[in-house]
């Protein structure tokens, strides 16, 4: 029987970009570079090919509302004109998916080992 890990675990875990399974294991080797396995429990990190497909919807859906959000509040809170207001939310819609690429990428694991848990190999 699998032991499923409470989902505020899980977003625990993907937030220090650890193993989803584990917790323990760094998800990535480098800025970009994710583990195949991970370096503690040898679980294999994408699950298939395209496995992290679905992470561009978490990149794609948080950006799209912080950039809606701040320009709202840039918009009707500041005396911005309009192309201060356009670059600066120009600004967050490229920088911000830039920087969370990796927390996408470990919430997308994150939320896989919530749905469809795994055991360590180690406790089967």
């Amino acid at each position: 029987m699998v032991s499923r890990s409470s989902f505020s675990q899980l977003v625990g875990r993907a937030l220090r970009l650890r193993c989803p399974v584990c917790g323990e294991g760094k998800l990535f080797r480098g800025i970009i570079a994710i583990n195949e396995n991970c370096p503690n429990c040898e679980i294999k990190i994408e699950r298939e090919p395209g496995f992290f497909l679905g992470a561009i919807y978490f990149n794609y859906g948080l950006t799209a509302m912080l950039t809606l959000i701040a320009y709202a509040l840039l918009r009707f809170t500041t005396e911005l004109t309009s192309k201060q207001v356009l670059g600066t939310t120009l600004a967050i819609s490229v920088l911000f998916p830039i920087w969370f690429h990796r927390y996408a990428r470990s919430l997308w694991a994150g939320f896989d080992q919530w749905h469809d848990p795994r055991e360590r190999p180690d406790q089967t």
